[in-house]
């Protein structure tokens, strides 16, 4: 899949340039280019554009205020910002958490180490698996919703998910099944949920997503998408679909529910 790019920048001889790079790599498709960060606007809501090049120094709506609206429109849009001026980088990449940035003069070389650190993003974003904690816990391959006929597994997988990594077999009993006595009975029944998820996520293609050994099972977070863990790697929860609910079936997620809600306010008071 190529990566659906746009260009904004005021000065003709720089886009120009962009505009012979980006249609010279087989991996970009050239949507547009535009000396109006308006005119840019007004495509990115009709249109599915995955990178936005943006010049800071803009007549009219400046490059950041525009990566300003474009996070609103899609959180996931690569940004990258071209400037002649350092001053403007904090803004850009502190503030509205910019993914990278192209300092003028830029030479061949440059631009190429741009395009290579899109490729890299691009291909973080497009991974198979999505995971969506925010709400209620869905799991999604190639855009698809999976479904679970064993919500006991599901739930199983969003312990996992929640932990971010390994859990043991004690803990996940202990929340599964609330109260019970940690017997052979109890037990077969976890040991069955694993089963069922490692037999699901076969047969989607993913199972390299989940393990499972004695006495502990796994999420291997490198190879899913999720909302949690953008969070956890540093981006604000503002540019988030966060609306104050978090696995919100289940009633152990409480704790980490409560970290979310308090990150919401601490930006919300900034």
């Amino acid at each position: 899949m190529k990566i659906r790019t746009m260009v904004v920048d005021d000065e003709l001889w720089s886009l120009r340039q962009f505009e012979e790079c980006f249609r010279n790599a087989a991996d970009f498709e050239l949507l547009e280019t535009f000396d109006s960060s308006e005119k840019a606007l007004l495509f990115a809501e009709n249109h599915a554009v995955d990178f936005a090049l943006l010049d800071v120094s803009m007549p009219g709506m400046n490059g950041i205020l525009l990566g300003g609206k474009l996070r609103e429109i899609n959180s996931g849009m690569i940004l990258i910002y071209v400037t002649g001026y350092e001053e403007f980088l904090r803004d850009a990449i502190l503030d509205l958490r910019a993914d990278y940035f192209l300092m003028k003069p830029f030479n061949g070389a440059d631009v190429e180490q741009m395009m290579d650190r899109v490729r890299y993003l691009s291909a973080r974003l497009c991974k198979r698996v999505s995971v969506r904690t925010f709400g209620e816990f869905n799991i999604f391959v190639d855009g698809r919703l999976l479904e679970f006929a064993n919500q006991k597994a599901k739930e199983l997988f969003a312990i996992c998910i929640d932990s971010g990594g390994e859990v043991t077999m004690k803990k996940s009993i202990d929340l599964l099944w609330e109260g019970r006595g940690y017997d052979d009975k109890v037990k077969c029944l976890y040991r069955k949920a694993v089963v069922y998820l490692n037999a699901t996520f076969r047969e989607y293609g993913v199972g390299e997503i989940f393990s499972s050994r004695r006495g502990s099972c796994h999420v291997n977070r490198e190879e899913i998408q999720c909302d949690y863990y953008e969070v956890l790697d540093g981006k604000s929860i503002k540019d988030t679909a966060f609306d104050g609910r978090y696995m919100a079936a289940y009633s152990w997620s409480e704790e980490t529910c409560g970290k979310l809600c308090r990150m919401a306010s601490e930006f919300l008071c900034e």
